[in-house]
């Protein structure tokens, strides 16, 4: 029963956390294009404030007569459309700085999946003659996953400390015991622990974007 649950439990979990990830993705994209699309209305409403202010002054000068009440709710618009441009430019900045740091912690997640994969795969099976290869895709995912991890943000110091300790973790499981030895012996065990391991810390890093 036991061995049942383990073989459901493992794609299961991996699959959930693939949906958490790709909502949150479309999520980030819905509101790019909302910003965009506030953006472009913003500048037509001063494009045309300022068409509208060139109408009247061209007016002037043909008349030479200056309308004080009628210039001011036109100079209003202008003052408002141009703050609202203002605060739209500030937001596109803000998002522009969430993004990169959505793609950043997208880069980590589907590296640990990548990662997750290539353990599983090597643990839950006897040493092979493909071994060799496996063993270096590891290592060099481990080693850019500890390259990714360092450059996380120091703003988000709770979330670096988790994945530097899951990163040292997750090197001494994945490589420990038998690993890169002839005589390697399939664990399920310690295939079952390494997803385990990447799922928790997959989960923790969609929470935080």
């Amino acid at each position: 029963m036991s061995k049942d649950i383990d073989t459901v439990t493992l794609p299961f979990a991996s699959n959930a956390e693939d949906i958490i990830f790709l909502s949150r993705v479309n999520h980030d994209c819905q509101v790019i294009r909302d910003l965009i699309k506030e953006n472009i209305i913003v500048n037509e409403h001063l494009n045309r404030s300022i068409e509208l202010l060139n109408s009247t002054l061209i007016t002037y000068s043909s008349n030479n007569a200056f309308d004080l009440k009628a210039v001011i709710p036109i100079i209003s618009v202008i003052i408002g459309a141009f703050i609202g441009f203002l605060l739209n430019q500030y937001h596109w900045k803000r998002t522009e700085k969430e993004k990169k740091k959505a793609s950043s912690f997208s880069k980590i997640f589907n590296l640990i999946s990548e990662l997750e994969s290539l353990s599983v795969d090597y643990w839950i099976k006897d040493t092979s003659e493909d071994d060799v290869k496996t063993e270096v895709y590891i290592k060099s995912k481990i080693r850019l996953l500890t390259s990714y991890v360092k450059s996380v943000d120091a703003n988000q110091i709770a979330l670096k400390n988790e994945l530097e300790n899951f990163t040292s973790e997750i090197f001494d499981l994945v490589t420990g015991d038998e690993f890169e030895s002839k005589d390697r012996k399939a664990s399920k065990s310690k295939a079952t622990s390494i997803s385990y391991r990447c799922t928790d810390i997959n989960a923790v890093i969609a929470n935080h974007y």
